[in-house]
């Protein structure tokens, strides 16, 4: 897996992009604070509350396994994910931050590999724009890709899957490649609840689509599937976790409806603008007349995500950063088919695409009751409508943005990410004062203050969530850590 480039200049963009995401990426997981999980990892894992003066400091190979095997008891089956946690958490920071670096970096190569080659060198910047569009568009950034324990449940995870995804579709169907596509999503089944679902959904359309030259290849990848899931859904743990964690002794078919009808929406407020564009390639194949499978071949991915979004309900509680697995492989789609749409879709049948991609989106947003997205949807929809009038039918037309344009488009983007980036030593600061403030409290006993104490003001993208709460859980482990174990 490469980003050469036959074109020189290219090339050159390619190899300084990797290297200056690499760079922030290190550098952001490096000073990203621990948060409750991340403490609570450093003890053999037991339970979910902390006994005071009784935890006992992961200090070997074999902890870590004592830790992996209680937590696939006690508390689920992300046992895989939750291994590399344990021992990352006790090791060197550095360690971390260099494979959470590579693990971001390689995530962005594998949507780039996977767009077809024409399509790629259309743009110079296409994978600047593709690093871009992961930092601004991803949701619940700071808790899937920085903190240790969010980011391996979550963006490694993700790539696991992203991986699997382009092994699956990659033209060559030889047996080694077939040996590793089936690891490939062996493991990126064993990660969560939700990757072998996906997984398995992509395969039978695929299966659908193209399934008459690869019947084999497809079959054999997703009886892979079904080991990986078996491991995460047959945990012990599972049911202790929803009874202790997310307060649910048994789900009846309203909890799973109302909390699929939650991740519903956060689903389309964090994934519209990848729906936007994936819905108005899909109604100009309609318009254009192309062949149901190749319109179902263009739609795999997305289909499976939106199935994805509605199985999050069967956790029986609404956690937004759970939607990074489901919105990640979006990228997919959205990066193979935005260049399509731009250099080759021409006509009436582009305008209506995006007229027709934009109301779609409108009634998903009125039907979860998301007004606010609803109306900015509409006001896109107005505005290509004006856009199209003003610029004589440009939008019709092929639209082959300049040099400027590209450089423009990806040197604003790249300012956001800067400013960000300072906000997050901001909030790092302002995280470090809460944890010595609350340290100084449960040191002095002083409940009053324990329990009004949180981070001020509104945390940035590029900082956990997690770290604004002030639960018994999350002061027991601080506690634990910063009192009892010095």
């Amino acid at each position: 897996m490469t980003i050469i480039s036959p074109d020189k200049r290219t090339r050159t963009i390619n190899i300084v992009t990797v290297s200056a995401v690499f760079l922030l990426i290190l550098l952001l997981s490096y000073f990203c604070p621990l948060i409750t999980d991340d403490l609570h990892f450093k003890f053999v894992w037991n339970g979910f509350d902390a006994r005071t003066g009784q935890e006992v400091r992961v200090s070997s190979i074999w902890d870590i396994l004592e830790s992996a095997r209680n937590y696939y008891t006690f508390s689920g089956g992300r046992v895989v994910c939750h291994t590399i946690v344990f021992a990352l958490v006790n090791m060197n920071r550095w360690v971390y931050s260099v494979l959470n670096a590579l693990m971001f970096v390689t995530a962005g190569i594998l949507i780039r590999k996977h767009m077809k080659e024409k399509l790629a060198e259309k743009n110079r910047f296409t994978l600047p724009l593709i690093y871009i569009s992961m930092f601004m568009l991803l949701p619940v950034w700071g808790d899937s890709v920085l903190w240790i324990s969010g980011s391996v449940n979550y963006l490694w995870a993700g790539t696991a899957m992203l991986w699997a995804i382009y092994l699956i579709d990659k033209d060559d169907k030889s047996r080694d490649n077939q040996l590793l596509t089936c690891i490939a999503v062996l493991i990126a089944s064993a990660t969560n609840e939700i990757s072998g679902g996906i997984l398995a959904i992509i395969l039978i359309l695929r299966l659908i689509a193209w399934g008459k030259k690869n019947t084999y290849y497809y079959y054999t990848a997703l009886f892979c599937v079904i080991p990986g899931m078996s491991l995460v859904l047959s945990a012990p743990g599972n049911s202790n976790r929803m009874q202790a964690v997310d307060m649910h002794t048994k789900l009846s078919a309203t909890d799973v409806i109302q909390t699929s009808y939650g991740y519903l929406r956060y689903f389309f407020d964090w994934g519209w603008p990848f729906l936007f564009i994936i819905f108005a390639v899909m109604f100009y194949m309609i318009f254009g007349k192309q062949k149901v499978k190749d319109i179902v071949a263009s739609m795999t991915v997305t289909v499976a995500c939106f199935a994805g979004a509605v199985a999050l309900g069967f956790s029986g509680i609404v956690i937004q950063r759970a939607l990074f697995t489901v919105i990640l492989p979006l990228l997919i789609p959205f990066w193979s088919l935005l260049p399509y749409l731009y250099y080759y879709a021409e006509g009436k049948n582009k305008l209506k695409a995006f007229l027709f991609s934009s109301g779609l989106l409108v009634l998903a947003q009125l039907a979860v009751m998301s007004f606010v997205q609803a109306g900015m949807m509409l006001l896109i929809l107005l505005l290509t409508l004006i856009a199209n009038i003003l610029s004589k039918g440009r939008i019709e037309q092929k639209w082959l943005p300049s040099l400027p344009e590209q450089i423009g488009l990806t040197a604003l983007c790249s300012v956001i990410i800067i400013a960000n980036t300072v906000m997050f030593f901001y909030d790092v600061k302002r995280y470090d004062q809460y944890i010595d403030q609350t340290v100084t409290a449960c040191r002095n006993a002083d409940y009053e203050t324990l329990y009004s104490l949180s981070p001020s003001g509104k945390i940035s993208s590029f900082f956990p969530s997690e770290g604004t709460i002030v639960s018994d859980y999350s002061v027991s482990w601080i506690y634990e850590y910063y009192v009892m174990n010095v």
